[in-house]
């Protein structure tokens, strides 16, 4: 594959840049110093709300080129994989996209084996494949026994066991080695990789636990190529009211983490000794998500959180001023529902009542200071108001 042209990518980053401006009445970028100048990088994005926006507004902002990681059902369509393909993007095939409903029904025999009912599980289960059993569970095959019975790696905790056949999907074990050998190949060269870890996109007010395919990547790098001096950048993006147009955004930089080469040790041991290398850094990445997004616990927590924020400050914030705020509130609303949950209770019932009191009344919060006028100034502008109203109809009345 070509090397991406550092004019091709600045054309398009003026593009999107365009694009962005036309979508959004206004892009905040801060800490940009953090983006390191030169060297080896893998910039980690979150959190992913839309697969096409959060492209087109990280790359307007990002001054180094990048080769992206891409949905292999996204680098097939017509026009986003079109723009993937000039700007060199990396397709991955997500096993979610390859998952497939399974042959007849399944139920859990503890702790380690899954017997089936109707099932084929020699001409479609293979060893190292996930089967989904029920709506929160997934396990992995160790061992595929017969056409009726699977031996699983892993007992299943907390499964609420009826005896009830569940009908099941598949999720098929994909060899991603070419694409770290792809990744490895840039991070060699020097160059930038980009990475949605939560890997896809979703509409939640928090992040999604971190895939550890980035923190495999960085580490596989540096244990085959010491050398290296590998940076991971977080970087945060925070929408406001994402589904209307012209709302605003501020994408966030966070300071790049270090590959620590006692992990890389780690990391070449393998075993037990490997999977915590790479929890240890998925444990600092997602701590410094943590700092440069605002974590909800749910979208009715984010609506009190910001309310609170409005009633704490009053006069009008920049952009990326309200998003330190409302990270401040999250970290305030955590403490409190651990250390004063009854505090917390009240504090939420009366925030709530306020917002009620707004909807019921039709006005934005930023509008109750101008409600706090005399009644004869208050006729006086209800007088004004009817007057200009006539004056409207009248000459838009057809003749």
């Amino acid at each position: 594959m070509p090397e991406l042209s550092v004019y091709t990518y600045t054309a398009f980053r003026g593009i999107f840049k365009v694009i962005s401006h036309i979508f959004f009445r206004e892009i905040k970028t801060t800490d940009i110093h953090h983006v390191p100048t030169s060297g080896p990088c893998i910039f980690i994005v979150g959190p992913h709300a839309n697969q096409f926006v959060d492209g087109v507004v990280y790359i307007s902002v990002n001054p180094r080129p990048s080769y992206a990681l891409m949905a292999a059902v996204s680098y097939q369509r017509p026009i986003i994989g079109h723009v993937g393909k000039i700007l060199n993007a990396i397709p991955v095939v997500r096993p979610q996209d390859i998952m497939n409903l399974g042959t007849g029904t399944i139920k859990y025999n503890p702790p380690y084996q899954i017997e089936g009912n109707g099932t084929k599980f020699l001409s479609e289960v293979n060893v190292r494949d996930f089967i989904t059993l029920g709506p929160m569970h997934r396990v992995h095959v160790g061992r595929v026994i017969s056409d009726t019975l699977l031996e699983i790696t892993h007992a299943i905790d907390n499964y609420n066991d009826d005896g009830t056949f569940l009908a099941f999907k598949i999720v098929p074990q994909v060899d991603q080695s070419a694409v770290y050998e792809e990744v490895h190949r840039y991070l060699n060269n020097h160059e930038c990789v980009t990475i949605f870890p939560e890997g896809g996109s979703h509409d939640r007010s928090e992040m999604l636990p971190l895939k550890a395919g980035f923190a495999v990547m960085a580490l596989g790098a540096v244990a085959a190529n010491p050398s290296l001096d590998i940076k991971i950048v977080p970087v945060g993006l925070n929408y406001f009211h994402p589904d209307r147009f012209r709302s605003r955004a501020v994408v966030s930089f966070g300071p790049p983490i270090s590959i620590d080469p006692l992990d890389v040790e780690k990391y070449k041991t393998g075993g037990q000794a490997k999977r915590e290398a790479v929890m240890k850094l998925l444990d600092e990445s997602d701590e410094a998500f943590r700092a440069i997004t605002v974590n909800a616990p749910d979208y009715d927590v984010l609506m009190v959180i910001q309310a609170a924020r409005r009633l704490y400050r009053t006069k009008p914030c920049t952009i990326d001023q309200v998003v330190q705020l409302n990270r401040l509130f999250v970290n305030v609303w955590s403490r409190l529902s651990k250390n004063d949950p009854d505090s917390l209770k009240i504090i939420v019932r009366k925030v709530r009542y306020y917002n009620d009191m707004l909807m019921f009344f039709g006005i934005r919060d930023h509008q109750v200071e101008k409600l706090d006028i005399t009644p004869s100034k208050a006729l006086l502008q209800l007088v004004k108001r009817v007057f200009k109203l006539t004056v409207m109809v009248v000459l838009g009345a057809p003749a």
